[in-house]
């Protein structure tokens, strides 16, 4: 009966075994890929919402694997996308953001690749901000439409001691409605803004930065403006 033990004993350990040197053999992601998506009238990248649960999603397919499940990662407030562990392959790759229309590519992934993508926003919006000696930033911006039959519902100016800025609670420390003006300039005055005062320790940390952005949304997307860097003084 021991003599039995033992032989099973001995087949169980040398099945786990292999199960470990199984799991230790796969390898892992041979490549990686990165690139941004450009607006295809100006080509420029197109900003996005800041990355995390709120941003925008980008999804691999592998193609010819039957791999069902797509890989997806976020994308970054600046138009770029990275992911570096990807395994080398063919993808077709869709970013599903504040776009008309599909934004879509394929692409051979082999090593660490590149491969940007082309899209048209909802709105493209030019800002431009200045901060005084006072801590009075002034925030201009004009909000041009993709399609003059598109409908402009809002638009908004915020700022934030973090360059995560977009219309996500957690990613502004103030944010002013500004309506339907296309077109407009606002003023935030901020040595009388009680949250600038309480956590000017943080942006003293910082360097003294604070940041800018505007959104505008139209046909109920919403697209940003770029974020802008500004310098508060003591």
């Amino acid at each position: 009966m021991k003599k039995i033990c033992y032989v099973l004993g001995f087949i169980f350990m040398s099945a786990l075994s292999g199960c470990e040197n199984e799991i230790d053999n796969l390898e892992a992601p041979n490549g990686g890929l990165h690139g941004t998506v450009y607006d295809m009238e100006t080509n420029t990248p197109i900003p996005l919402p800041v990355e995390g649960s709120g941003g925008v999603l980008v999804s691999l397919f592998e193609i010819g694997t039957g791999a069902t499940a797509s890989i997806d990662f976020r994308a970054n407030a600046d138009g770029s996308y990275t992911n570096n562990r990807v395994f080398n392959g063919n993808y077709r790759i869709l970013v599903n953001g504040p776009f008309i229309g599909v934004c879509e590519g394929y692409t051979k992934v082999n090593g660490q690749t590149q491969f940007d993508l082309k899209a048209t926003p909802f709105s493209r919006i030019a800002a431009s901000a200045t901060i005084s000696e006072r801590n009075k930033v002034e925030l201009t911006y004009k909000v041009t439409k993709a399609d003059e039959s598109f409908s402009l519902s809002n638009v908004s100016v915020m700022w934030n001691y973090t360059p995560r800025v977009d219309e996500n609670n957690a990613n502004y420390v103030t944010k002013v409605a500004k309506g339907k003006a296309s077109e407009d300039t606002h003023t935030f005055e901020l040595a009388n803004d009680k949250q600038f005062v309480e956590n000017f320790y943080k942006i003293k940390a910082n360097g003294n930065k604070i940041y800018v952005r505007v959104s505008a949304t139209v046909n109920n997307i919403v697209n940003y403006s770029e974020i802008i860097e500004l310098i508060a003084n003591d």
